[in-house]
């Protein structure tokens, strides 16, 4: 190991170097933030002024429109008097319009006995007369055609305001009030038209408040701007007069945008408590903030300029920090996609540096470290590797509930003669890799090989709902691809591998067992014994797999059974029921048999099962799935010379004619060391390469 310099130049002193070049944007902060603040506590005056000038306003107008109201009622009383001096009258209205010039006139309205809405009386300015409407008609009809304008509500109690274009381009006010009222509702109402001006003058703009005046719709009634009042504009889309026209409260403020302008804004507003008019006071933001704005630019344009100074100053100096650890982030960056093999040059003598010589030296040890991982690896499972590496996997052992598996070639001691140690070894391992494959992809974990054997495991050390159905559907998968192994070794002309797969359910102690000086993780138990004896037991039945009655228990519905007769093996002292597995049943419900040509074989004496005197067989009429009916294969011309038995797994089978076993023999369906005998009683003898069956059962009756 190098030796690693000591510190002269720390980050530390280079960190406090770059501070102090930062420290100078903080004076932009302060101003920022106090320029903030400043607008925060303007914002808090100006929405008090904008609602002390609405107040105020809101007073003036609802004197005004009371003061208004009160001599209309006095002009309606005049009207409704049947006084016999005309002159009388006529001059007294002449009077009021003389004395206030706003009033362009005054209508009495009335219903009468058919609901119709009658005018009885009318007072008419002299000013109407101008315009050419001397009677008032066409003033009236004017506002009657406005669709804001409601007539018959103001008969129910309800005060109507609305404004109207006067005919010489100008505007007017017109003004609805109940006037005589009987039981709940009122016969007469009066209508008045007020100019504009009378109500415009309160509402002259200033600097920076804007006043107006909206009626119940949004309508504007009274603004600075004339040609807005005349041109009856409808503001509702403001937002302060959107708050102003839900009428949740009489007064209130807010902040907003006009969707027109794009101009935000800060607006108050009060209900005059007067036909459902309100008042508005707004103050362009831009205009209340203006100085402010300036202030904010001069300190923005300073920090900018700092900044960049700060940033050109920082940048190159910042260089001596950040390029020792983008060194190291790339470094670590490859040693997560497995490249150990870093090896850093720091510059200086810093604690970065420190840490660069100290990096290379933990990127040896992880190279050593993941070599003995995969070291590990290829004499360990996967899954238990890393829990042993990892530590999750302790000392001792825990009792667990698992499915054990145990699957063997058949014949291998014979085959294995006949092949050279190299042929051996190809053959098992591209065997293995094949099968363990399956294993794997089923959830489950290889635990051991013993020479041709392989035992795995599902529950152990991880466990799942479903292991038992996943070390099924691995036998199943593992049938398939025998065949497919068997297909492509006839291809190259070699020899077939025929297998016993023995599958148990039970309890298992885990854990790693051996000595101080070896262990290894695996489970043990009476689980582990029983199924490499169903393992042995496939020889006696003939059948590549077979699987116990937990087994059977646990996934019935799953698979396709077929029950086999109870067996006695060594060390159990009752009988073992076994299944055999056809195939599984798909998600329709429906059976799938997976069965292959080497699925079924010819049965043998196992070494591990216990063996009964066995009684003479009897005749069976079929061989299920064993040996299958031979007649179908000849002729109905040929003749059956000769009847043949066959015992397979203590059942005979029978008679056979020479040219069913020659065809037989043909199909594989007979195989060679098969018990025969030409009486289903016996004596039996193993068929050999012989076809002559006859001459078979001649020698072996002169011997006996």
């Amino acid at each position: 190991m190098k030796k690693i310099p000591s510190i002269r130049l720390t980050v530390g002193k280079k960190l406090i170097g770059l501070i102090a070049i930062l420290l100078m944007t903080s004076v932009v902060s302060l101003v920022w933030l106090a320029t903030r603040l400043f607008i925060q506590d303007n914002t808090s005056l100006i929405q008090q002024m904008n609602a002390d000038s609405a107040a105020g306003l809101t007073t003036q107008m609802r004197e005004l429109l009371e003061n208004t109201t009160e001599k209309m009622r006095v002009l309606g009383t005049l009207l409704l008097q049947d006084s016999k001096n005309s002159f009388t009258k006529e001059s007294l209205i002449r009077e009021f319009f003389t004395k206030d010039k706003d009033f362009l006139a005054v209508y009495l309205h009335k219903y009468d006995s058919t609901a119709a809405i009658q005018t009885p009386a009318k007072a008419v300015s002299p000013y109407l007369k101008e315009m050419n409407d001397p009677d008032g008609e066409k003033l009236l009809s004017s506002l009657l055609s406005e669709k804001d304008f409601q007539l018959p509500q103001v008969f129910k109690g309800e005060v109507q305001v609305s404004s109207v274009k006067l005919f010489d381009g100008g505007a007017a006010i017109a003004i609805a009030v109940p006037f005589i009222q009987v039981a709940d509702s009122f016969s007469h109402t009066l209508t008045a038209f007020v100019k504009q001006n009378k109500f415009v003058k309160a509402f002259t703009e200033s600097d920076v408040v804007t006043n107006f005046m909206v009626d119940r719709k949004g309508k504007l009634l009274a603004h600075p701007d004339a040609t807005r009042v005349a041109a009856s504009e409808n503001i509702s889309h403001l937002g302060i007069v959107k708050q102003l026209l839900e009428g949740k409260f009489n007064n209130g403020q807010t902040r907003y945008v006009d969707s027109q302008s794009k101009e935000a804004r800060l607006g108050a507003f009060r209900l005059v408590g007067f036909g459902g008019l309100g008042v508005v006071s707004e103050v362009a933001e831009a205009k209340a903030f203006e100085a402010a704005r300036k202030v904010e630019y001069r300190a923005t344009l300073l920090a900018v300029i700092i900044l960049s100074i700060s940033f050109m100053v920082g940048y190159f100096y910042s260089g001596t920090i950040t390029w020792p650890i983008n060194q190291l982030m790339d470094a670590a960056r490859q040693i997560t996609e497995g490249n150990f093999k870093i090896h850093l040059k720091p510059k200086g003598q810093d604690e970065i540096a420190h840490l660069s010589l100290t990096f290379n030296e933990m990127a040896k040890g992880l190279e050593e470290r993941d070599r003995v991982k995969e070291t590990f690896n290829k004499f360990h499972n996967k899954e238990i590797a890393e829990k042993l590496l990892s530590g999750e996997v302790k000392l001792g052992g825990e009792k667990r509930s698992a499915t054990i598996f145990f699957s063997d070639i058949r014949g291998f001691t014979g085959m294995s003669e006949q092949l050279t140690p190299e042929e051996v070894v190809v053959m098992l391992n591209e065997y293995m890799t094949r099968m363990v494959a399956i294993i794997r992809a089923h959830g489950g974990i290889v635990d051991k090989y013993v020479g041709d054997a392989i035992m795995a495991i599902w529950g152990v050390p991880f466990e799942q709902p479903d292991d038992t159905y996943r070390a099924v559907k691995a036998c199943l998968g593992m049938r398939e691809d025998l065949s497919k192994l068997n297909e492509l070794r006839l291809s190259r002309g070699q020899p077939v591998i025929k297998i016993g797969m023995g599958l148990n359910r039970g309890p298992v102690i885990a854990g790693n067992i051996g000595s101080t000086e070896k262990m290894e993780y695996t489970v043990i138990g009476d689980a582990v014994n029983l199924a490499s004896r169903i393992e042995s037991m496939t020889k006696e039945y003939g059948s590549d797999f077979l699987a116990s009655s937990s087994v059977y228990e646990a996934v019935q519905p799953s698979f396709v059974w077929e029950h086999c007769k109870s067996t006695k093996v060594k060390g159990k002292s009752t009988a073992i029921e076994v299944f055999k597995v056809s195939g599984y049943v798909s998600d329709t419900g429906q059976p799938v048999i997976i069965e292959t040509p080497y699925s079924s074989y010819q049965a043998e004496k196992s070494d591990k099962v216990v063996h009964d005197k066995e009684p003479a067989p009897t005749p069976a009429a079929n061989p299920h799935g064993v040996l299958s009916d031979l007649r179908s294969t000849i002729s109905p011309t040929q003749s059956v010379e000769q009847g043949w038995y066959f015992s397979v797994n203590s059942e005979v089978f029978g008679p056979f004619s020479n040219q069913e076993i020659e065809q037989g023999l043909k199909t594989q369906e007979i195989s060679l060391n098969m018990l025969v005998s030409a009486s289903p009683e016996g004596p039996w003898v193993e068929l050999e390469k012989k076809i002559d069956l006859r001459s078979i059962v001649d020698d072996y009756r002169k011997a006996a």
